[in-house]
Parts: structure tokens; sequence; C-alpha cells
């Protein structure tokens, strides 16, 4: 009778305590989803769209014939993101709410981030990956801008967690769920093919019985399907859009990696990416070690964690809190979670380096689909730190330099459009011409004051100035005040200053308006 009440205690201490821990991990979840939620919504408009962004709500309010045409013949990049954009800019044109379109994915990838940590080792690793996400700069910039790369970011945690279970319990239900997150992902961006390529080159560290060969056949079907599109659009659009894209040199992987940690190399950047390399440098030692002894079966600790199954096996809820002893223990015997981790932060660099031999294409925002993995890494770094006060400075000082990141960043706009347009309608005339250096900015000013209170009215005669072009000196003839805007500032740039001193011959410079990265002159004509 002893016996049999002791281990009713066990048991009913047992229940307690797991339903204080799912209750504790929802507390904590839900916390960290609504920090998550904050720091995304925290001054959505408080900043100037910049270029992309621009071109974003531009193609989206394209007629629809000429859209669709635009899709597919010239910027088929982000496709799917322009088609949703397009029903959401009847709610507002303003750029909270045309950023809100970003925010939702944003905030959703925080609860599927700990989901996919738990699923692929455990709750503490799912927490800690998904407190590192919501604080991560890098996720909350992009889940701030009106461009795709929020959602591609969604794409990649659901359609990596989705893979994670079709090798768990493979199901062709699963395989095709999985396969249309992943061709989803291509629609946000080129970028998101390389996603499954990770996926399928982690099978290697998986033994051939745990491969489920018929549902990853059936997945692959449907992933090269949806890639086929994407392909020939690749192949038909103009390869133009990259010549901006340098060579890859140490300082762009320089780049990527402070991109990752903290969106900028400046200052808090460069030390948050000290700390996360270094438990990078933790997680793949861990990765290793588990390589090594993958195979060797721990016989009397699975054994006795087997005898506590069978003893209890009476109790549904004992079951299971052995069962998952069990799972963590076989979990650190298992390298297959970590080379998931490791393919998704390495593959689609390799691939986009090798690429780049040919066509430069390796530019650190197009990986932005390495960050989950890389937060992964992380994550599981902090949590193999044997040293308590090791793990707990380097946590602390993970999101200290995130959260520090991330506040700096909402007042670090990329480009002050918004500035320089405001600035124009307040002072120039219609009788004034504005010369944009380049063209581009001609572009990006003139569609931003469409959509700004006030633009149409007084609005100056404004015309791109290229390199090749002489007719801007026809315009201006006649013309009192001239307004130069240079963008993309460059001081190095010669035809710049030459037409800078030309305009010196026939006006006279009265003041000069920095605004980011733009540059607004003001000449008047001088007096016979």
């Amino acid at each position: 009778m002893g016996s049999s009440a002791d281990t009713a205690a066990r048991i009913n201490a047992a229940d307690m305590r797991q339903v204080a821990q799912r209750r504790d991990t929802k507390l904590m979840l839900w916390g960290i989803v609504t920090l998550g939620a904050v720091l995304r919504l925290h001054a959505l408009g408080a900043k100037s769209f910049w270029l992309d962004e621009i071109a974003s709500v531009a193609i989206a309010r394209t007629p629809s014939s000429w859209f669709w045409h635009w899709l597919w013949t010239q910027e088929g990049n982000m496709a799917l993101y322009y088609v949703m954009l397009r029903p959401w800019l009847e709610i507002h044109l303003g750029e909270a709410t045309v950023r809100l379109l970003s925010v939702l994915p944003g905030i959703a990838s925080i609860p599927v981030m700990y989901l996919l940590g738990k699923r692929l080792f455990d709750r503490n690793v799912g927490l800690l990956v998904a407190l590192f996400l919501a604080l991560n700069t890098c996720s909350v910039v992009y889940s701030q801008e009106a461009r795709g790369y929020s959602w591609l970011l969604l794409g990649v945690v659901v359609s990596t967690y989705l893979f994670a279970r079709l090798i768990e319990r493979p199901t062709y239900a699963m395989a095709s769920a999985y396969a249309l997150a992943a061709g989803a992902t291509f629609y946000f961006h080129y970028f998101g093919l390389l996603v499954p390529l990770a996926h399928a080159v982690s099978l290697v560290a998986l033994p051939k019985e745990r491969r489920p060969r018929k549902q990853l056949f059936v997945a692959g079907a449907i992933v090269a399907l949806l890639a086929t599109p994407v392909l020939w659009v690749i192949h038909i659009q103009p390869i133009r859009h990259l010549d901006w894209v340098p060579r890859p040199s140490l300082l762009e992987l320089y780049h990527l990696g402070v991109f990752l940690a903290a969106e900028s190399g400046k200052g808090v950047g460069s030390v948050l990416l000290v700390v996360e390399l270094f438990l990078l440098v933790v997680f793949f030692r861990k990765m290793i070690g588990v390589w090594k002894n993958q195979g060797i079966k721990p016989q009397n600790q699975i054994g006795d964690l087997d005898a506590g199954l069978k003893a209890d096996s009476s109790t549904k809820s004992s079951s299971q809190s052995v069962a998952s002893e069990r799972d963590k223990t076989l979990v650190d015997r298992d390298v297959w979670p970590y080379v998931l981790v490791a393919s998704g932060l390495l593959t689609p660099i390799l691939i986009s380096l090798l690429v780049s031999v040919v066509r430069p294409v390796f530019f650190h925002r197009f990986l932005i689909i390495c960050l989950p993995a890389w937060l992964l890494a992380c994550a599981v770094g902090a949590c193999a730190l044997r040293h308590r006060p090791i793990r707990f400075w380097a946590i602390a000082g993970v999101c200290a330099l995130s959260l520090v990141s991330t506040m700096m960043s909402y007042s670090r706009p990329r480009e002050d459009w918004r500035g320089v347009v405001n600035f124009l309608i307040d002072n120039a005339r219609a009788q004034d011409v504005v010369l944009y250096y380049q063209p581009v900015g001609n572009w990006a000013a003139e569609n931003y004051r469409d959509w700004l209170p006030g633009g149409s009215a007084n609005r100056p005669l404004a015309m791109g100035v290229t390199e090749q072009s002489n007719d801007w000196r026809a315009k201006i003839a006649g013309a009192r005040r001239v307004w130069l805007v240079e963008y993309p500032e460059n001081l190095s740039d010669d035809t710049a200053r030459s037409l800078e001193a030309e305009l010196h011959s026939r006006y006279t410079a009265v003041a000069t308006q920095e605004f980011r990265a733009i540059t607004v002159t003001e000449f008047v004509a001088k007096s016979n």
C-alpha cells in the first residue's frame, strides 16, 4: 500500500510540474511575442520611404494591364508581395499603413520560430530563439519596410518547420504542405529558391532508413513545379537589375555578419557580431561532438528511461514526462537537427558565392534567408554553454545589444525622400526647375510628391539629368531659380561636379540642404 501511495504522489507531482511548465511556457512565449510586436509597431511611420519602398508602392499602384506585364517582363522578384500590396493600398497610402503589411509576418514569425526551435531541439532553445528573433534588429527593420523580406523570412521559418515535421512524421499531406510553403517563398524573393536546396543538403546527415523517400519525392516534384515559372522569369528578364552588385570580398562577408547580427556594422553591431560569432563557434563544436558520438548508444541511460516508461505506462501524463526525458537524451545523439541549421546558414552563402564567379549576386540583404538559421545556431550555442555565468552573460549580451541596436534603428533612415519632397513643396515654385542627378531621383521624388498632401500645388518642372543628356540646358533657359537634387550623393562623381560647375557659371548657389543620402542645392540666376 505504501509503495502505491508513493507512486501516486510521484505521478501527481509530475503532473503538477508539467502543468506549471506549460503555463510558464505560454506566458513567456506570449510575453516575447508582445515584445516583438511592440518593437515592430513602434515609430512605424517615422522614417521616410527609401528608393526600394517607393518602387514597391509605385509598382503596386500601376494599372492592372501594365502591372501584370511589368511583373512578367521586368520585375518578377517579390511578385507575390506586390500582388498583396495592391489591395492593401486601398486602405490608406501612408508610410505606417503600407509598412503594416510587413509587420504582420514579422510578428507571426516569432511563435513559429519557437515551434521550430522546440521541435529540432527543446523548449529552452525554442524560447531563446524566439526571444533572439523578437529583438533582432535585422528582423525588426525589415518588418518595418515596404518590401517582401518580412514575408520571405516567415516563409523560411514555416517551410523549415514543416520540413522538420515531414522528416519526423512523413505523410503526403505534410509533404504537400511543406512544398507549398517553400514554393510560396520563391515568389517573395528569388533567393527563396535556395531554401529547399539547404533542406535537401541536410539529408546527407540523415540515416537512409529515416529518409521518407516517397514523401520527399512528392515534395520535390511540387517544389520543382512551383519553381519553374520563377526560373523562367529569371531567364527572360533583363539582368541589369544586379549590375550594381560588386564582386564578393572579405568586406562583404563582414557586411553579411553584421547585417544578420544587427543590420548595421557600426558600433553596437560590431560588438554584437563578436558575441554571436562566439555562440556560433560553440554551436559548431557541439555539432561536431554530436556527429562523432552518433551511433553510440547510451544503453544504461536509455534502458533506465525505458524501464521508467514501462513502469508508469498506466498513467498517460507520467508516460509523456518520461518520454520527453528520453527524447531530450536522444536529441544530443542525433546530428541531423544541427546539420539542418548549419545547412540553412551555409548553403545559401556558398551557392551565391559560386554563382558570383560568373555573375555577382552575393549581397548581404539577399541572404536574409540565413537569419533564422543564424539565430537558431546562436540559441543552441548559448544553451550548450556549461558554465552558468558565461551562459547568462552571453544571452544577456545578445539581448541587450540587440535591443540597443534596434532602438537606434528607428532614427536611422536609409534615404530621406520625404524630407526632400516636403522641402521642395515648401520652397520651390511653379516657375522654377528641379534637376535630379541621376534620373532615378526624379522618379523617386516625383512619385513621392504624388502621394504627399499638397504635392500637386505649385509644382515646378522636374527632369532627370544623365551624363549623356543635354536637353536640360534648354529647359532651364529663362528660369530664375534652379534646384539641383543629387542622388546618390557622390562627391567623387566627375559628371556631378561638372554639372555643378556649369550651373555655377550661370547661377549663384545660395543654399545647400543636406538630407540622408541626398543633397539639395538652390541656385538663383545671376543679375545682369
